[in-house]
């Protein structure tokens, strides 16, 4: 190396010190692209919040990105961290009742209710222009002592007109004319109006017509007569007899018509559309000012809390002042009071580490039926997390399809095929499945007869109508892609007419507001895990521990440590079960959970563990090689395309008989589609197809509480999506970004080429 030259590291090297850093990272780094892909994209969307909600302020973009992440998390995980309420969250409140006493107008439980309306109006109007309305009350109520409501009002509404026409109004003649012509008949003068408003001089009939209603007209110049009849015209003649007295009043007050409360007047009745509300806010302004803060938006917040501590019976006084005083610290301090979003309160009694607060179901003198709400784990006295079951439930119901269809895409991954036919195989199986779960020829059968009858069904059914690509790829080298392009069309629209077909009927029902076929029958509905004995997990449990301890018994024998796995696997199912069940409390997880379970362990199985599962693979590696190891690729693609749609047609059908309980048109809208994403984001491997589809679902399960909390676009979480699915199939980006080594295997290749075999 020449003299003065530096030899700088390759990136992603690790020189000295961080040299174990760097091969550690080396070494794990290569598994964790999936992960990284999504953190990237999940980093990625922050500069979308920061521009678009945020508008360019950087500290106000990321607390949006905050809010928007917490609420997707507690929108699919149901876990959330919020504060508990203080006495410093209420010190505006406090401030305010204080203020209120020292007045001797001491706020009560009853004036929280106005105090709040006020406030509301306050935050939506704003403090600068409660202010502009306070001075415009003052003003008018000083000048006119002797208007109610409904006069200032229509004298607010007035102020622009009389502006307008202050100089006509100021004429005597002009005031003569108006008089004259109140009194006449008023259509007539109308049509008078409007005829001389046609013309640019006064003809002589219409001047004869008009001194017959007005003598005073007499003598008045026609340009005057035109002015003055353009704006009776315009504003009728009863409305300018009315600015006549309101002109007079404002100048005998010695108000000038361009003062600013006149037209602060005049904009009441547009943004508040009444009267007594800018009065309120009014006060409110005063009230806030007195008590030394103008945050009308965080009062409200405070005001929602102690109304809803009063309706908890948690605070009792009437006087505010003195339920604060004498009442609010015990309350605090001896029960958990959590302030949730949108000034929502969680509420349990008692000073408890860990407790649960119910829902008391249908019937609340009956707490046999009730069930959790939220769960908590206290953090002294400042925050709690809180664990939402249902929000859970919600999300592994919505990931269970995800997870199936990955799979059916997954499989023919691994044969070299590219299946983009999931949505039709996924509709194939479903409309199958649907006729024998209504059918009347099948209503007597039992349903631990019944339900596996539809599964089964199901999955013949997707795994037929996958087979027929399968085989005109395999007998005639038609590619699988364009196959099953058309397929989808096919399956969808044949489903459509199916259901949608009235003359005659064939699987709709008549009896339906929209298209779909009849309700499942009970004995076809997949049960709900609340309502599964939790006994059966437990039983379940202690099978699987003595079949495990009885099949390992030699082993135990030699090692006592052989018994952990079985004891593992049976805590794991008795506890595992008992969860679900604990869960269950929107009655919407069903056993098709168990079903997906058991599908992902036999996909796994079958590909690695069977004699087809390895020519499968090997296949899909490279068919020259496994035809001169003397396997039928032919019937290798077949089986792959079948299996295939079987896991595709079962989606569809845990989906329908779970979820739905009947088969509407479009009813997947896409589910195929996304199970490419799923299975990519997977990398085919079907262990990790659980994460996969629990992260689709958690995403689509949370984008509703997203989208109300931060207030940002829903389709967010498609962009989420789209960027995941991007950084999976170009991983390079992610290895990059994140410094992770090339890999020294040769990555598989996922299908194979046109026209291949």
């Amino acid at each position: 190396m020449a003299e003065g030259t530096i030899n700088l590291p390759k990136r992603g090297s690790a020189p000295g010190a961080l040299a174990p850093i760097g091969r550690a990272w080396g070494r794990i780094s290569p598994s964790l692209v999936p992960v990284l892909a999504v953190l990237t994209a999940l980093i990625i969307t922050i500069p979308f919040m920061i521009v678009t909600g945020g508008r360019g302020d950087f500290a106000r973009g990321l607390n949006i990105a905050g809010t928007a992440y917490g609420a997707l998390i507690e929108g699919a995980l149901g876990l959330a961290v919020n504060d508990q309420v203080s006495l410093d969250d209420l010190d505006l409140i406090i401030a305010l009742a204080n203020s209120a006493a020292a007045e001797g107008a001491p706020l009560t439980q009853n004036g929280l209710r106005e105090l709040d309306r006020a406030v509301g109006d306050l935050a939506l109007i704003g403090a600068e222009n409660a202010r502009r309305y306070a001075a415009a009350l003052t003003l008018a109520e000083t000048a006119f002592p002797d208007y109610d409501d409904d006069a200032l009002v229509a004298l607010g509404e007035n102020v622009p007109d009389l502006r307008a026409y202050a100089a006509a109004l100021a004429d005597e003649t002009n005031r003569a004319i108006i008089t004259e012509l109140e009194a006449a008949d008023r259509a007539e003068v109308r049509e008078l109006a409007q005829s001389i408003a046609t013309e640019d001089t006064l003809s002589a009939e219409n001047r004869a017509a008009l001194e017959g209603f007005a003598p005073s007209a007499a003598g008045v110049d026609d340009a005057q007569m035109l002015t003055l009849m353009d704006a009776i015209n315009e504003e009728g003649i009863v409305r300018m007899s009315r600015l006549v007295p309101q002109l007079d009043a404002l100048s005998a007050a010695g108000v000038p018509l361009d003062a600013p409360e006149l037209t602060a007047l005049s904009e009441i009745p547009t943004l508040t559309n009444d009267i007594g509300a800018a009065r309120r806010v009014a006060s409110v302004v005063e009230v806030l000012e007195t008590a030394g803060t103008n945050d009308a938006a965080a009062l409200e917040g405070q005001i929602a809390t102690v109304r809803e501590l009063y309706n908890l019976g948690l605070l009792t006084e009437s006087d505010v002042q003195r339920a604060i005083t004498t009442e609010l610290e015990s309350a605090i301090h001896e029960n958990l009071i959590v302030r949730r979003p949108g000034n929502r309160l969680v509420v349990d009694p008692g000073n408890s580490l860990v407790g649960s607060v119910m829902n008391p179901g249908l019937t609340p003198e009956d707490t046999s039926d009730d069930k959790i709400d939220v769960t908590y784990l206290r953090f002294g006295d400042a925050s709690a997390l809180l664990f939402f079951p249902g929000n859970l439930e919600v999300m592994i119901v919505r990931s269970i399809p995800f997870i199936i269809a990955g799979l059916a895409v997954a499989l023919g991954f691994k044969a070299g095929l590219f299946n983009i036919g999931a949505e039709g195989q996924l509709y194939a199986g479903a409309i199958i499945a649907a006729w024998f779960g209504f059918s009347p020829i099948f209503a007597s059968l039992p349903s631990f007869i019944h339900i596996p009858l539809v599964l089964i069904i199901g999955l013949l059914g997707g795994a037929l109508f996958g087979a027929i690509p399968g085989a005109l790829k395999a007998y005639t080298g038609a590619h699988e892609v364009i196959v099953t392009i058309m397929l989808n069309y096919i399956a969808v629209l044949i489903v459509d007419w199916l259901i949608k077909s009235t003359n005659p009927w064939i699987l709709g029902d008549p009896n339906a507001s929209n298209p779909s076929t009849p309700n499942m029958l009970p004995s076809a509905q997949l049960p709900r895990f609340d309502t599964i004995s939790p006994w059966l997990f437990i039983i379940a449990g202690v099978i699987w521990l003595a079949i495990g301890l009885y099949t390992r018994r030699d082993e135990i024998k030699q090692n006592w440590r052989a018994a952990l796995r079985p004891v593992i696997n049976a805590l794991l199912i008795a506890v595992g079960g008992l969860f679900l069940i604990w869960i269950t409390v929107r009655g919407a997880l069903h056993i098709g959970f168990l079903v997906m379970l058991f599908a992902v362990w036999f996909s796994d199985w079958f590909l690695n563990k069977t004699t087809l599962g390895f020519e499968l693979r090997t296949v899909g590696e490279n068919p020259d090689a496994a035809r001169y190891a003397g396997m039928s690729v032919p019937r290798n693609i077949i089986l792959a395309m079948a299996l295939s749609g079987a896991l595709a047609g079962l989606a569809g059908t845990i989906e329908m008989t779970g979820v739905q309980m009947n088969m509407k048109p479009e009813f997947f809208a896409g589910l195929g589609f996304d199970a490419i994403a799923v299975a990519l984001l997977a990398r085919t491997n079907m262990r990790n197809m659980l994460a996969a589809g629990f992260l689709w679902g958690a995403l689509l399960a949370g984008a509703g509480l997203m989208q109300l909390r931060a207030d940002i676009s829903i389709d967010l979480v498609k962009i989420i999506q789209a960027l995941i699915i991007m950084f999976i199939a170009a991983d390079a980006i992610i290895r990059y970004l994140w410094a992770i080594p090339k890999p020294t295997e040769k990555t598989p290749t996922l299908i194979t080429g046109w026209g291949g075999k």
